[in-house]
């Protein structure tokens, strides 16, 4: 299945793998590997290693830019796969010394190999699925805002919390069952609940930290990639 990583860390530094397509068990070390330079972004590296991406950062020190890795394979017979894949695009070998460069597209990789057109797919749909987790997680962060700013508003005063602190929690319990209409009326009481307490900018500020907070949540898993 094709998933996304996450950092990659090396001797100094780390790869960049957050859209990277990834097949099989990263504990399997044969791989065949795909990566680009941001200098060439038409000319694509398909090779070999059985010690992981080791063999790319040992690659990768020749050059004062780090690679684009599109693609890790793990698989045992990777020294066949890289051997299909050179064969399907000999007829895009780039004039360059040694015989891996290829100046192909994302597209025309994803064309010569089943493999990784559906870890492909799987990959978009997995990222479509937390973009979308993203955005109605960040929504629950600032419908959470104007119940923060309010308590927030009301412990630097002084105020009772308690009346406060009920209030929100019907808030929030009505949040799905009630009309948006209603919910924006109590948000809005809350809002005016801070306003009458003149709070400083800067308590706004940390009564938003949970939107980012939250919509990062989907993305945050760590693939462990072996090297």
């Amino acid at each position: 299945m094709g998933i996304k990583g996450k950092q990659l860390r090396t001797v100094r530094g780390s790869f960049d793998l957050s859209r990277t397509v990834i097949v099989g068990s990263p504990t399997n070390p044969n791989i065949v590997y795909g990566y680009r330079f941001p200098s060439h972004p038409r000319r694509i590296k398909i090779g070999y290693s059985s010690r992981g991406l080791s063999r790319v950062a040992e690659q990768a020190t020749a050059f004062p830019e780090k690679p684009i890795i599109e693609f890790v394979i793990h698989d045992r017979r990777a020294r066949t796969i890289e051997g299909a894949f050179h064969r399907a695009l000999r007829g895009r070998q780039a004039d360059t010394i040694g015989t891996e460069w290829f100046d192909a597209s994302w597209g025309d990789v994803l064309a010569v190999s089943p493999v990784l057109r559906k870890a492909s797919v799987a990959y978009n749909i997995v990222l479509g699925g937390k973009i979308i987790g993203a955005a109605l997680l960040g929504l629950a962060g600032l419908m959470l805002y104007p119940l923060l700013l309010a308590m927030i508003a009301a412990l630097l005063r002084g105020a009772a919390m308690v009346p406060l602190w009920d209030f929100g929690r019907d808030y929030l319990q009505g949040v799905i069952a009630r009309p948006p209409s209603d919910s924006l009326a109590m948000a809005r009481y809350l809002l005016r609940q801070a306003a009458i307490r003149d709070v400083p900018g800067l308590v706004h500020l940390v009564a938003l930290v949970p939107v980012p907070l939250l919509a990062w949540l989907p993305f945050a898993r760590v693939r462990p990639q072996a090297f």
